[in-house]
Parts: structure tokens; sequence; C-alpha cells
């Protein structure tokens, strides 16, 4: 679970990060948090699919919170975003740019917790899959995911931050990524493809597509097979229009 704090004060946003942090973690869940001195920032970093959530404070003097909500609807119309305010009065603005929910500061556990549980309850936190490694249950992001690599029985995944090994066949995880709708038919414009033999990448994290590798942009080299090669053009074209038409 990847989310934003967007405060201009950075004890408010300290106490946030410390409130969000403990929630989590005592559900165990798989996290990340992103934190932003002001909108403009923020807006300059974001790129689609990246936050399942943003938390924006209401009163930033820089760059409004209102105006950065209004300038985050033109690139993402789904994302859930709670505004984080002095007053009630200005939570009402919110409802103008679909906010899903507010909380007054100082932000108490109490308030916190259904706000969460909201969040958590959104169709865009469905995509995560479980795992076991190191013989413990994980919740792994699809997100997080730039390729995986096939070896026996294990399967190796490398993740935006680590390398994970879980007792796994590529077929079966295949097989969820199926059912969840994150991988197929290549002119469907999902995101991860079968591109060689015993590799899986995510075109989340795909900046180029050479002749014989896909380049990722931590700048790692998936291999693509030459039977698949044609395959896999069509299949980026596909994900990259599909993705452009999300966005806008």
């Amino acid at each position: 679970m990847h989310l934003a704090i967007v405060d201009d004060l950075e004890m408010d946003q300290k106490a946030l990060q410390q409130q969000l942090s403990s929630y989590l973690d005592s559900h165990h869940i798989a996290y990340r948090l992103s934190l932003f001195s002001d909108g403009e920032n923020f807006l300059a970093a974001y790129r689609p699919k990246q936050f399942d959530g943003v938390f924006l404070d209401n009163g930033m003097d820089r760059l409004s919170g209102m105006e950065t909500a209004r300038r985050l609807r033109s690139l993402d119309k789904r994302i859930p975003l709670i505004f984080v305010t002095v007053e009630e009065s200005y939570a009402l603005e919110g409802y103008t740019v679909q906010a899903m929910d507010y909380i007054i500061k100082p932000v108490t556990m109490e308030r916190l917790l259904p706000v969460m549980e909201r969040l958590l309850a959104n169709d865009r936190l469905s995509h995560v899959i479980e795992i076991k490694a190191d013989r413990m249950t994980r919740q792994l992001l699809l997100d997080d995911i730039l390729y995986v690599r096939s070896i026996g029985h294990f399967l190796e995944i490398h993740t935006t931050n680590e390398v994970l090994k879980p007792y796994m066949t590529l077929g079966y995880l295949l097989s969820l990524l199926e059912q969840m709708g994150e991988y197929g038919d290549p002119s469907k414009g999902r995101r991860f493809q079968n591109c060689c033999r015993g590799y899986l990448v995510s075109f989340d994290h795909v900046r180029s597509l050479e002749t014989s590798d896909l380049v990722l942009a931590d700048g790692s080299r998936v291999p693509i097979s030459r039977s698949r090669y044609k395959e896999m053009q069509a299949a980026y074209a596909h994900y990259l229009f599909a993705r452009t038409r999300i966005t806008l």
C-alpha cells in the first residue's frame, strides 16, 4: 500500500505519518509512505497508479490544497483523496473534487480508523497478492513488482525495494493475475506479460523495448524471446494506449 501525505507543516506531517504507520503495522499491511511539503512538489512527482490514496492538507500556503486537488483530478479521476483540515467548513469544498473523506486536525486514531477502512475497501487495493517468503506471510502490492523469474518451484520476485523468494510456481502466479484481470490477452492492455520462458514483466516499470530486452526504470533488463518479440511490441503498445485512456 502506497500513500502520499501532502502537508507544508512538518509537525502535522510527521504526526499523520506516525498514526498511519501505527495503523498499518497493527494490521500487518505492507506499505510505503511518501511525504511532500507542498502541492507543487507532489504534482511534479505524481505518476498514474503510483499511490493508493492521498492525504492532502487543505490549508497550504504555496499552492492551496483545493488547487492541488483540482490539478490532481485532471491527472487521475479515481484516486482516493482525503482532506486533512483545521476546520470542518473547509472540508465541504472537498465534494467539488470528489474527496473520499476528511479528517480534522489534530488527527486521532479514532477518526483515522473509519477512513482507513474505506480506503482498504477501495477497488484499487484489491490488487494485492499474498505470498509466503522467509517463513512469513506477506501482502504484496502488484504495483511494486518489477519482474518475476521462475526457478523451479520457487519464484524470484523483484520489487521496487527488495527481492522476494516465495515457494510458488510461475503458473500459479499467472493464474492469480489472470483472475484479477492483470494478465492475459496482450491486446487488452494487461500490464503483466510473459515475455520469455520463465519470466514475467510488469509494463508499469518498462521504459523502453529493445531488440532482445525490456529495459526497466531502475536500469535492469528482462529478456524477450525471439518468438515473442512482435507479440511484446504489440502488447506494450496496447498497454500504453490503455494507460493513456485511464489518465485522460
